[in-house]
């Protein structure tokens, strides 16, 4: 504690009050020095000292500022300028906050004007002396509470003090209150305020009545002296009660109820002390203080608090047998003199007053007291019911009588025989019932109040009551005999006038006559109920029978608070029983009755509305049907409107409520009706969230709330102000509960935005944040001015304030409803106003003063939520919206931390405040984190100690003034023992790490990085005991991988040192953490917070997230061991959770996880690949089954797990037979779900667009589902023919089909759509294909590939979501041309006739395809030109048919075709000048790369040659069949050599001008193929000799693949240079080389038929020949120069020479070649022709060999021309793919297959394919190409060279 004299009092009071001290920590600072000061009270501040200031001055030289204010304040306070200056500092701690020994650093952001620091001082000051008589007030008045947590120590400090000490050190400093002169006029100069003298008596009221307090509660427990009681009673006659002060000149009406309630404190301690049962010798107490009481009680006019002295002293006397003999002759007098000034009015009045209705102690003492001197009035006096008759008396007991304990012993008198108290007022009421309706009925309310016991013996009560009394009426019951005042009843009576109660024949009653007349007393039982029932059916009565109506209205009125009580009782445990069942329906009728009425009761309809109330917790749906078509609630007419409209009180009808409001209330300045039906609003939220409840009761109120209530309630007039605070309760009340709804109804959500709006958008947002800037000093004084500081009319406006801060917490959290843009709404520019001077609110700065609120701990923990709220949801500064200086943030938020006496909570929400800054508010983080931190270093030798004292230093350092210093704390903390991260503090903390490190702000911790073992601190907690339950480790996780992230391969050596021993296999680091995250542990013990992951599944998540990174980043290597420990949890854990589907989240976090770990380590991932395989069948089996219940990206990531599973495991998929079915049943199964899914979406009307944004985010679970089963069907070959059976009976190819059929043209569906038709052809190429013939493929297809419409707007500026674009349907319709392909190539002439239907339909589309490359060069067009030629390559197999069924579409495709080619001449012969084929890209899509187009464009150009083949004569007949009719073919090529241009017909006619330098470029492409390769060769002149050897040994070797051979040596020659200049950009040499084939196969094939036709004049053919010969000069040099010398050098290319014996005859190949020769000379005979030897290779000089040559060519390409599983593609030269498995881009998909095997297992019809057969020529077939072009080359010579 302080060394102090004087200790700082409003601290003491906030640690005490709290309740968040430990008994240790009480103790240490409730001291000797605090206890004696208590003992002392207000004279602990002792008078001034001579010379002391002269002292003060000496010591503190520099505060010259303050200096001079002690010296002032000196002149007004009789205190020790000491004091006084320690009353300074704890002010400057009071601003913000600090402790006593830097609190004059405050002195920088205090202002020192003497103006502002004298009158603040001042009144600090006496806030002070209140603190401390509160605090005596609360250790005495909790001493004695056992369930008190500091009990025990308050009764030791009583103890201490002594009682006897205490109780004169209060009269004493009562007499100096009251004695005390205020200070003189000269103040108000000084000060500079006018009201500082009217303060000073305020304050001396105050003080008054708080050491009142404390006398009472001592005189409660505690005996009086004579003569203390008698200097109490002079001190209290001073100054007549507290109605004459010595200061009356300043005071004004408003203090006048503090003077009362200074008058009944005192009368009541009086009261108190006059107890029989405090004073032991009566008789003697009295004689000594009869003087002084009598004196002041026997004044000829006395006053009315002499009332109660009077009856008190009175009854007193009668307790002293000496004095009650004087009873008749004197006291008597005293009570009739009580009795005459209406004791009873005057005792109910001061129950009602504040000071004993605030439910605080003293008031249970008094009313305690009362109860008692009444129980002793009515033993005495009430025998024949006198007393009963007393004005105000049944009043005055029914207000007791609501006290429960009071209640309760009430009800123990009752079971008494005599001595009974006040029972007989009771019984008086029970006699005279119903005559006297009035007095039974409010005793009953009263007990109705009580405690359910109080309620349950009042049911039993009224149920049966023994007396019915009423005006004797001789006429209407007529009497058999009288004895006495006994009667017999002579016949049947119904004193009500109905069946409800009947008086038999011969009944007993009593007559007597009463002085309101005879009366008679049936004695037959019988209900209160009863008679309640007969008034309402009375008042209900339209005829006005009963004349007095008024008097029964207020029979009903006092009938129904009876029933509000009784039922509000019984309603907690949601039971009526049934005779309350009449009463509650009468109730409603007259509600209904008298709600129409000109003048409506009003008092009788809020008690109506409030039984109502009661009910509705039982049962809401009748109450509401009773009450909606009532008219009295308010009513919305259109439910159709916006929350906007509602919010602006659109078509809303305020009916009785508003009208009341209106009329009644706002004039008279009393809204207890608009109260009532606020809790009924309340009631039904609580109770019922029925949708029409909901519609038509409770968004009416909310509308009526938001429009007219809450914006007007603080302008109306009171007539009591304490009603605003409760409205403004029951308005914050009843939009807390519509904020915390959480349904997602659509009438709930309606409720939730039209508050949300309101609160947002209107001027409600400015009444709410009124309240919220109340700020802590005004709030402050309310409560100071308050008697009751725990429970008083302050305590609920702090309640209604802790509720407007969590409104605007709620309002702001729930924003989105009302505001998707996320733009400032008015409530945040309020909150976050620019301009300070006209800011009045001053939001921010008000929030945070709550944290220095001394009365609710709550509140402070919630504003510095609410700051947090602040600070994450705003984008504007809240440093410059808090005022402050950087330091004063420190000291206001950060020294708390180092506070031991500090609640945890509040740390908590600050360190949370500060983690939020972090990323968000970099002024505040700047100011939290500015500190000299030189001297922090983390202690590596940290011992074991207690929690406490690590987090906290007895002595602070400065260089710890920011945040660092705690969280240097935390690491050694951590350091030295891992159970210390239990602490909340802790966790915060490290919560605080863990936000640097995400929001990138490593720098501010720079100074503890720098030490060596920063991170050895940091992971310590990785490599200790486990600490179950901890967010910590998942903290550390984050960080790590981040840091991970950021360094790369710059890793701290610590750190690296620390993830080399996390991850050692050799340690058990990495198995133990593996096991605790997958094993889950506390996941069901876990008690889930809303909107909080719980700490299992943060866990998990931070090391998916750190897998993630360290599988990237680690600068370790990972072994198959590493590996497989992590691999193989995660994928049992994942596969045990789908089992079981307890959490739908565990299972998406698992799969991303392996998800994860399968894309980075692949292969690895399947150590036992058998295992593996059987796990993905689970996987995907369980998946199945629970498929609909699993969130989308658990979907998606275990789709991706199987379509990757399934590619790397197909060998041990198809090894195993039951598998392999097994997996492909789970994969249709799943793709049945989601197909039928889809049809479930696409069936159901058009929703919002939310489905198709989220459509285009992320891709839809069906898309890889398809993938899956398209990766899938390519594993399975004829072996698996059986599963066909499968597929038929899960009809999943109409399915299929049907989903393309629904989804094609529909944008929303464009992944989809591909997907489904990537399947499709999948499934077409496998072994179930014969399920596509008879699945009619063109009904589903042919008319839904016809494009759509699309994108207008050129701008770009369309719905995206729903409108195509030109690529995109390129895509889709790429790829359904596709699958025509596959289809026809697999089943040729069974699906030939609907694929030329096809192109009949789509004849113009299909020519706009062929003719974008004219338009556009992005790949998407170039493929979508590539697929369709495709498709023409495969028709035109079947040209007949074609001709036969569309001579159209032929001819148009072909023209089309022909353009098309000439177009991609254009193409390459630009991009040999430019490597960009694109100089204006598309705007729609961006400009592919130039090797890409080029790629694509070289296949097309070599696919529109192929099909235009087709229509050309066949070269090996121009050349080899002398027979050959040319007249019959049309040339397809014009005579024309000019230069191809650019033209812009339709279609172009292709000329041999365009052909020729396609052929030169391709030549020059090939030539720079091969010689860039030379280039890579040996140079040596050995080398090149080598290179050159056309040896066979030298081509063995080349051929068997050595590094000799592809050394080959080059020619720098000139012409290389210029080839390589005039080449193409070097693409894939094959695809050149077959390019290069078929056009010069078209170019000959053209020639020859030129040259051939008889009707080409022969000029022209001398012109053909001229311009080949000159053209074809670079392929007869590169044929020359590349083929013939320079084979070898290709090691694809090389011939295999397998030595120098002759190969193996073929049989099939001799007898073709023999026919071949019969045919040329018939007379060879076959004995003859056995006998030969086998053919010798070929000679390319003669004709006959020129012929075998070209027939064995021949049968090559027929056999080139088996169909594979792979997607069709006429190209044969292109590079082979690496791995057997394809790739999915579109480019990839265009690569030719001609180098993978021939043998295809998905053969349709074995019987329709050609096999290939080995013959001579098989071992050089790769060959192939260049012999070919060899051939040309003498070809073209041939040409050039002779007549043909």
């Amino acid at each position: 504690m302080t060394t102090t004299v004087t200790p700082y009092w409003k601290r003491l009071w906030r640690w005490v009050s709290s309740q968040s001290l430990s008994e240790e920590e009480l103790v240490s600072v409730l001291d000797k020095n605090v206890v004696q000061a208590l003992l002392e009270g207000l004279a602990s501040y002792k008078p001034v000292k001579t010379g002391s200031y002269t002292l003060l001055q000496s010591k503190y030289p520099e505060q010259t500022k303050l200096l001079s204010v002690v010296q002032t304040l000196q002149n007004y306070i009789d205190i020790d300028c000491f004091q006084i200056w320690d009353v300074l500092k704890h002010y400057l701690c009071d601003i913000s906050y600090g402790t006593l020994d830097n609190a004059l650093k405050n002195v920088a952001f205090v202002d020192t004007r003497p103006t502002f620091l004298l009158p603040t001082a001042w009144s600090f000051y006496f806030s002070e002396r209140l603190y401390l008589l509160k605090l005596l007030q609360y250790i005495i008045q909790f001493q004695n509470d056992t369930s008190h947590k500091y009990h025990k120590q308050f009764l030791k400090i009583i103890n201490d003090i002594k009682i006897e000490p205490l109780k004169t050190s209060l009269i004493s400093q009562f007499e100096k209150l009251l004695t005390a002169t205020p200070p003189p006029r000269k103040i108000q100069g000084d000060f500079g305020s006018e009201s500082v003298r009217q303060e000073w008596a305020e304050s001396n009221l105050r003080e008054q009545l708080a050491i009142l307090q404390n006398l009472m509660l001592i005189a409660n427990d505690n005996h009086f002296s004579e003569q203390e009681f008698i200097n109490l009673f002079k001190l209290f006659r001073k100054h007549n009660f507290g109605k004459n002060q010595g200061y009356n000149i300043f005071l004004e009406e408003r203090h006048r109820d503090t003077c009362l309630k200074v008058m009944y404190m005192e009368v009541g301690i009086i009261t108190i002390i006059l107890d029989k049962d405090k004073i032991k010798n009566i008789s003697d107490w009295i004689e000594k203080t009869k003087d002084t009481v009598e004196g002041e009680l026997t004044k000829l006019e006395p006053n009315t608090e002499h009332s109660l002295m009077l009856i008190t002293w009175m009854t007193l006397t009668l307790q002293s047998e000496t004095h009650a003999n004087l009873f008749e002759n004197k006291y008597q007098h005293y009570g009739a003199t009580a009795l005459k000034m209406k004791v009873f009015v005057f005792i109910q009045q001061m129950l009602n007053s504040s000071v004993f209705s605030d439910n605080s102690k003293c008031s249970l003492i008094m009313r305690q007291r009362l109860f008692c001197l009444l129980n002793e009035l009515c033993d005495k006096f009430d025998g024949d019911g006198t007393l009963s008759n007393q004005p105000g008396i049944m009043f005055l007991c029914a207000e007791l009588l609501k006290t429960p304990c009071l209640a309760e012993q009430f009800w123990t008198l009752y079971q008494r025989d005599e001595q009974y108290g006040v029972v007989s007022l009771w019984n008086t009421a029970l006699e005279y019932f119903p005559y006297n309706f009035h007095a039974l009925s409010i005793l009953s309310a009263g007990l109705a109040e009580a405690k359910i016991d109080s309620v349950l013996n009042l049911i039993a009560q009224l149920k049966s009551l023994p007396v019915y009394s009423e005006i004797y009426n001789p006429n209407a019951v007529p009497i058999m005999s009288l004895q006495a005042d006994d009667a017999v009843i002579g016949r049947e009576y119904y004193p009500l006038g109905d069946e409800s109660y009947r008086i038999e024949t011969g009944s007993k009653a009593t007559v007597m006559e009463r002085k309101e007349g005879t009366m008679i007393h049936f004695r037959t039982p019988y209900s209160y109920w009863t008679i309640f029932n007969n008034a309402i059916e009375k008042v209900l009565d339209r005829k006005q029978n009963h004349q007095n109506i008024n008097v029964t209205l207020e029979r009903v009125y006092e009938g129904t608070k009876v029933l509000k009580g009784v039922i509000k009782a019984l309603a907690i445990k949601k039971e009526i029983p049934k005779i309350l069942v009449g009463p509650s329906e009468g109730v409603f009728d007259v509600l209904v009755r008298f709600m129409r009425s000109d003048s409506p009761p009003l008092q009788l309809l809020i008690e109506c509305i409030e039984v109502c109330t009661n009910l509705i917790q039982v049962f809401p749906k009748e109450v509401h049907l009773r009450l909606i078509n009532t008219g009295i609630l308010p009513r919305i007419i259109n439910h159709q409107l916006t929350h906007i409209e509602y919010a602006n009180g659109a078509s809303l009808d305020s009916a009785a409520v508003g009208s009341y409001l209106v009329t009644i209330e706002q004039p008279s300045g009393t809204y207890g009706f608009l109260g009532a039906y606020i809790d009924m609003l309340c009631a039904f939220l609580e109770a019922s969230d029925d949708d029409r409840i909901i519609t038509e009761i409770l968004l009416p109120g909310l509308v009526l709330m938001i429009r007219e209530i809450f914006p007007n309630v603080c302008g109306w007039r009171y007539s009591n102000t304490a009603e605003r605070r409760q409205l403004l309760q029951r308005c914050a009340r009843l939009f807390t509960l519509v904020l915390e709804q959480t349904s997602t109804k659509a009438s709930t959500t309606m409720l939730r935005k039209t508050c949300v709006y309101s609160l947002m958008y209107t001027e409600n947002a400015l009444e709410l944040l009124k309240i919220l800037s109340i700020g802590n000093d005004h709030l402050e004084r309310l409560i100071q001015e308050d008697t009751n500081w725990i429970s008083g009319p302050g305590f609920q406006y702090t309640s209604t304030l802790q509720r407007c801060l969590a409104i605007v917490m709620f309002v702001l959290r729930q924003k989105s409803l009302v505001n998707e843009s996320n733009e400032v709404t008015p409530l945040e520019r309020l909150i976050f106003a620019q301009n300070k001077q006209k800011d009045e609110l001053k939001v921010v700065p008000k929030v945070t003063s709550y944290i220095n609120h001394s009365f609710n701990k709550s509140l402070s923990v919630l504003s510095c939520r609410l700051l947090k709220r602040f600070a994450d949801g705003f984008q504007m500064s809240l440093f410059s919206s808090l005022d402050m200086t950087a330091y004063q943030v420190r000291v206001m938020f950060l020294d708390r931390l180092r506070d031991e006496y500090e609640t945890i909570e509040l740390k908590i929400a600050i360190l949370d405040f500060v983690t939020t800054c972090v990323g968000k508010q970099p002024g505040l983080t700047e100011a939290f984190f500015m500190m000299n931190h030189e001297n922090v270093k983390v202690d590596e030798t940290t011992k074991e100690k207690d929690e406490k004292d690590v987090k906290t230093k007895t002595e602070p350092d400065d260089s710890f003034e920011g945040i660092l210093g705690y969280m240097a704390d935390y690491l050694g903390t951590v350091k030295a023992d891992a159970k210390f991260l239990h602490s909340p503090l802790l966790a915060c903390i490290m919560a605080l790490f863990h936000a640097l490190w995400k929001n990138n702000m490593q720098i501010l911790v720079k100074k503890l990085r720098e030490h060596p073992k920063f991170w050895e601190h940091m992971t310590s907690p990785l490599f200790s005991e486990i600490q179950p339950g901890l967010r910590t480790y998942s903290q550390i996780f984050n960080v790590l991988g981040i840091e991970l992230f950021i360094s790369r391969g710059k890793l701290e050596s610590n750190l690296k040192d620390m993830l080399e021993l996390f991850f050692d296999t050799n340690k058990t680091h990495l198995d133990t953490w593996i096991e605790y995250i997958f094993s889950l542990k506390c996941r069901n013990n876990d008690k889930e917070v809303v909107d909080k992951v719980p700490v299992w599944l943060s866990l998990l998540t931070s090391w998916k997230d750190f897998t993630t990174i360290f599988c990237k980043c680690l600068p370790i290597s990972l072994n198959i061991a590493h590996k497989t420990k992590m691999v193989a949890p995660c994928m049992t854990a994942l596969l045990n959770e789908l089992d079981d589907l307890k959490d739908g989240r565990l299972v998406v976090i698992l799969a991303e996880l392996y998800v994860i770990m399968l894309a980075n380590w692949k292969d690895d991932c399947f150590d036992n690949r058998k295992t593996s395989a059987k796990q993905v069948d689970n996987l995907l089996t369980n998946t199945a089954i629970v498929y609909e219940c699993l969130h989308p990206r658990a979907l998606r990531s275990i789709l991706s797990i199987g379509t990757v599973a399934i590619s790397s495991l197909d060998y041990e998929i198809k090894a195993n037979t039951v598998l392999a079915q097994s997996i492909i049943r789970s994969v249709t199964n799943i793709n049945s779900l989601e197909l039928e899914k889809l049809f479930d979406e696409i069936r159901d009307d058009n929703k919002s667009s939310i489905k198709q944004i989220n459509q285009s985010e992320d891709i839809p679970p069906i898309v890889l589902s398809l993938a899956m089963l398209e990766q899938c069907l390519d594993l399975y070959d004829d072996m698996f023919s059986g599963l066909s059976q499968w597929f038929q009976s899960t009809k999943f190819i109409n399915k299929l089909l049907c989903c393309l059929q629904v989804c094609l043209q529909n944008k929303r569906y464009y992944q989809t759509s591909l997907a489904a038709l990537r399947c499709l052809t999948a499934y077409s190429r496998g072994p179930f294909s014969k399920d596509l013939l008879m699945s009619d493929v063109d009904r589903f297809l042919w008319m839904q590939l016809l494009p759509p419409k699309f994108e207008t707007n050129s701008n770009g500026n369309g719905n995206g979501l729903s409108t195509w674009k030109h690529q995109e349907w390129w895509r889709v319709y790429g790829y359904g041309l596709d699958f025509i392909s596959m289809m026809v190539m697999k089943h040729g002439q069974f699906f030939a006739g609907d694929a030329i239907t096809f192109v009949g339909v789509h004849l113009e589309h299909l020519i706009e395809s062929l003719l974008l490359p004219r338009q556009v060069y992005n790949i998407d067009a170039l493929n979508l030109c590539a697929s369709t030629l495709n498709l023409i390559v495969q028709l035109v197999k079947f040209e007949a048919r074609w001709r036969t069924q569309n001579i159209s579409s032929l001819i148009g495709t072909m023209r089309s075709t022909s353009a098309c080619l000439q177009q991609c001449v254009l193409l390459t012969l630009r991009a040999r000048r430019s490597p960009d084929l694109t100089p204006q890209p598309d705007e729609l899509a961006p400009a592919p790369p130039s090797p890409a187009a080029l790629h694509r464009i070289l296949e097309i150009l070599h696919m529109a040659t192929l099909c235009l083949l087709s229509f050309s004569p066949d070269l090996l007949s121009l050349l080899a069949d002398p027979e050959l009719d040319t007249e019959r073919w049309q040339p397809i090529v014009e005579l024309h050599f000019g230069a191809p241009k650019i033209t812009y017909e339709q279609f172009p006619q292709l000329t041999f001008g365009t052909i020729l330098p396609a052929i030169c470029l391709l030549t020059k492409s090939l030539n720079h193929a091969y010689h860039s390769e030379e280039v890579s060769g040996a140079r040596s002149p050995r080398g090149r000799r080598r290179a050159c050897s056309c040896s066979a040994g030298g081509a063995g070797g080349a051929g068997a693949g050595s590094p000799g051979a592809a050394r080959t040596g080059r020619s720098e020659s000139a012409g290389s240079m210029s080839s390589a200049a005039s080449a193409l950009p070097v693409p894939n040499e094959r695809l050149v080389a077959g390019a290069l084939e078929a056009t010069i196969t078209l170019l000959a094939s053209q020639a020859l038929l030129a040259v051939r036709d008889h009707h080409v004049p022969t000029r022209h053919k001398q012109l053909l020949r001229r311009e080949l010969a000159s053209e074809l000069t670079v392929f007869h040099d590169f044929v020359r120069k590349r083929i013939l010398c320079a084979a070898h050098t290709r090691p694809h290319l090389i011939r295999n020479k397998l030595g120098a014996w002759p190969l193996t005859t073929n049989e099939e190949e001799t007898k073709r070649i023999e026919e071949v020769r019969k045919e040329k000379n018939p007379c060879l005979s076959e004995d003859n022709d056995r006998e030969l030897p086998p053919p010798p290779p070929p000679k390319r000089s003669t004709h006959d060999s020129m012929r075998e040559y070209i027939l064995r060519k021949h049968y090559l390409d027929k056999c080139a021309q088996t169909p594979t599983k792979d997607p069709p593609s006429p190209v044969s030269h292109s590079t082979p793919t690496s791995d057997k498995k394809k790739e999915i881009s579109r480019s990839s998909k265009r690569v030719s297959w001609a180098d993978t095997t021939r043998d295809s297992d998905d053969t349709l019809d074995n019987s329709q394919e050609i096999e290939p057969v080995y013959s001579n020529l098989t071992d050089v077939q790769i060959n192939n190409d260049e012999d070919y072009f060899h051939f040309m080359s003498i070809v073209f010579l041939y040409i050039c060279q002779s007549e043909l």
